[in-house]
Protein backbone atom coordinates (compact mmCIF):
# COMPACT_ATOMS: atom_id res chain seq x y z
CA UNK A 1 0.00 0.00 0.00
CA UNK A 2 1.34 3.26 -0.74
CA UNK A 3 2.15 6.29 1.79
CA UNK A 4 0.21 9.18 2.14
CA UNK A 5 3.63 10.93 0.95
CA UNK A 6 3.12 9.09 -2.66
CA UNK A 7 -1.19 9.56 -2.96
CA UNK A 8 -0.42 13.05 -2.49
CA UNK A 9 2.34 13.17 -5.13
CA UNK A 10 0.12 11.55 -7.37
CA UNK A 11 -2.10 14.21 -7.21
CA UNK A 12 0.44 16.82 -8.01
CA UNK A 13 -0.17 17.81 -4.09
CA UNK A 14 2.23 18.46 -1.16
CA UNK A 15 2.35 19.58 2.70
CA UNK A 16 5.05 21.83 2.30
CA UNK A 17 3.65 23.85 -0.48
CA UNK A 18 -0.41 22.92 -1.18
CA UNK A 19 -3.04 24.94 1.03
CA UNK A 20 -4.66 23.07 3.80
CA UNK A 21 -8.09 23.30 1.54
CA UNK A 22 -6.02 21.61 -1.56
CA UNK A 23 -4.76 18.91 0.84
CA UNK A 24 -8.27 18.44 2.46
CA UNK A 25 -9.53 18.03 -1.33
CA UNK A 26 -7.17 15.76 -2.23
CA UNK A 27 -7.20 13.47 1.08
CA UNK A 28 -11.27 13.21 0.36
CA UNK A 29 -10.37 11.76 -3.11
CA UNK A 30 -7.76 9.45 -1.57
CA UNK A 31 -10.84 7.75 0.56
CA UNK A 32 -13.28 8.08 -2.08
CA UNK A 33 -10.75 5.95 -4.77
CA UNK A 34 -10.14 3.89 -2.19
CA UNK A 35 -13.38 2.72 -1.30
CA UNK A 36 -14.38 1.91 -5.00
CA UNK A 37 -15.45 -1.25 -5.74
CA UNK A 38 -13.85 -3.64 -8.50
CA UNK A 39 -16.62 -2.59 -11.00
CA UNK A 40 -15.39 1.24 -10.66
CA UNK A 41 -11.58 0.29 -10.73
CA UNK A 42 -12.07 -1.55 -13.88
CA UNK A 43 -14.71 1.08 -15.84
CA UNK A 44 -12.17 4.25 -14.71
CA UNK A 45 -9.33 1.90 -16.11
CA UNK A 46 -10.82 1.43 -19.58
CA UNK A 47 -11.84 4.45 -19.82
CA UNK A 48 -9.01 5.81 -19.07
CA UNK A 49 -6.64 4.19 -20.79
CA UNK A 50 -8.73 3.30 -23.95
CA UNK A 51 -11.96 5.71 -23.88
CA UNK A 52 -14.15 6.89 -24.61
CA UNK A 53 -16.05 3.64 -24.39
CA UNK A 54 -19.41 2.95 -26.28
CA UNK A 55 -22.16 1.64 -23.77
CA UNK A 56 -21.70 -1.91 -24.47
CA UNK A 57 -17.89 -2.19 -23.71
CA UNK A 58 -17.85 -0.64 -20.35
CA UNK A 59 -16.51 -3.85 -18.19
CA UNK A 60 -18.71 -3.00 -15.12
CA UNK A 61 -22.35 -0.84 -16.31
CA UNK A 62 -23.13 -0.67 -12.30
CA UNK A 63 -19.76 0.39 -12.18
CA UNK A 64 -20.01 3.09 -14.89
CA UNK A 65 -23.11 4.40 -13.63
CA UNK A 66 -22.32 4.87 -9.79
CA UNK A 67 -19.02 6.71 -11.76
CA UNK A 68 -21.17 8.84 -13.96
CA UNK A 69 -23.01 9.56 -10.74
CA UNK A 70 -19.58 10.94 -8.57
CA UNK A 71 -18.23 12.90 -11.47
CA UNK A 72 -15.45 10.44 -12.64
CA UNK A 73 -16.78 9.75 -16.38
CA UNK A 74 -19.22 11.40 -18.35
CA UNK A 75 -21.25 10.41 -21.35
CA UNK A 76 -19.92 12.08 -24.89
CA UNK A 77 -20.82 12.31 -28.10
CA UNK A 78 -17.84 10.80 -30.52
CA UNK A 79 -18.14 12.21 -34.49
CA UNK A 80 -21.92 12.29 -33.76
CA UNK A 81 -22.83 9.37 -32.16
CA UNK A 82 -24.14 9.27 -28.69
CA UNK A 83 -23.72 6.50 -26.16
CA UNK A 84 -20.32 6.98 -25.46
CA UNK A 85 -18.64 7.30 -21.97
CA UNK A 86 -15.52 8.82 -21.28
CA UNK A 87 -13.02 9.22 -18.28
CA UNK A 88 -13.38 13.06 -16.65
CA UNK A 89 -10.60 14.91 -15.79
CA UNK A 90 -11.44 13.65 -11.73
CA UNK A 91 -11.35 10.19 -13.09
CA UNK A 92 -7.99 10.79 -14.15
CA UNK A 93 -6.91 11.82 -10.80
CA UNK A 94 -8.32 8.31 -9.60
CA UNK A 95 -6.77 6.71 -11.95
CA UNK A 96 -3.72 7.86 -11.11
CA UNK A 97 -4.04 7.05 -7.54
CA UNK A 98 -5.02 3.52 -8.48
CA UNK A 99 -2.03 3.64 -10.51
CA UNK A 100 0.18 4.84 -7.15
CA UNK A 101 -1.46 2.23 -5.28
CA UNK A 102 -4.32 3.97 -3.55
Amino acid sequence: MATLKQLLDALHESTETSTAEEIKAACELIIEVQCMDGGERDCIYAAYKNGPLFDGDVPSKAGRNSLLEKGYMAKVVVKGEDGYNACTHKGAWAQRLLEAGA
